[in-house]
């Protein structure tokens, strides 16, 4: 009779017990890469200098790609989260405001010598970019195409951007309501009349015709 009641008493136990709850699993690359969130309004925003920054890559020689950046930079966008394809952005940036980071410049100005002899800012003083047409790409990216004024001459250039996310005003943020993007794209030099220095064909002996352009940037409205 003991040898029936352990068992009975066991299975009762166990009909009584909760059952054990399935653990969620939690992807750790799914955590990490999750969207942060954005409730910025609709409207126009001018750009956070201070949160901005344009750095661009050539090629040298074929050995390496020399980087460099422009500082005097400005622009505003038109937002409209619901209505993506309808956003605008314009850019101005100073010629003159090129920073290469030469170790020397007590010897070489190389800062100046880019500017005279790629850029010719004194003659063509500034570089605009005037968005034409914005094509969404994904939840939080698009292809935005526009206007790029260089050394004189217009041609459309196309850049690949992601929207990183924003906040409405009121998050004890003194600007205001913020948003924030990243934007990268390439462009010969060449069909911009910059021809200085150009490889000649079939060789890399010289500095490259194609330029990356790497954009991080932040935009506020009050």
């Amino acid at each position: 009779m003991r040898r029936l009641i352990f068992p009975l008493a066991a299975a009762a136990l166990t009909a009584c017990s909760p059952k054990a709850q399935p653990v969620a699993r939690v992807d750790p690359v799914a955590a990490t890469t999750a969207s942060p969130p954005a409730d910025a309004p609709a409207g126009d925003y001018g750009m956070d200098l201070s949160h901005t920054s344009l750095n661009f890559r050539i090629s040298h020689l074929g050995l390496s790609h020399y980087t460099a950046r422009f500082t005097g930079i400005g622009g505003r966008l038109t937002f409209d989260p619901a209505q993506p394809a309808k956003q605008a952005v314009t850019a101005t940036i100073d010629a003159g405001s090129l920073q290469t980071n030469y170790p020397t410049p007590a010897e070489l100005d190389f800062d100046s010598l880019i500017e005279k002899e790629f850029l010719q800012a004194a003659k063509y003083p500034q570089i605009t970019f005037v968005s034409t047409k914005v094509e969404p790409t994904g939840p939080r990216t698009a292809r935005v195409t526009g206007d790029l004024s260089l050394h004189g001459v217009t041609r459309p250039v196309t850049l690949e951007a992601t929207f990183n996310g924003g906040y409405k005003a009121g998050q004890m943020d003194p600007s205001g309501a913020r948003i924030g993007f990243s934007a990268h794209g390439t462009f010969k030099r060449s069909d911009f009349g910059i021809a200085y220095g150009l490889p000649a064909p079939g060789t890399t002996m010289g500095v490259g015709d194609e330029v990356e352009v790497t954009i991080e940037s932040e935009f506020t409205r009050k």
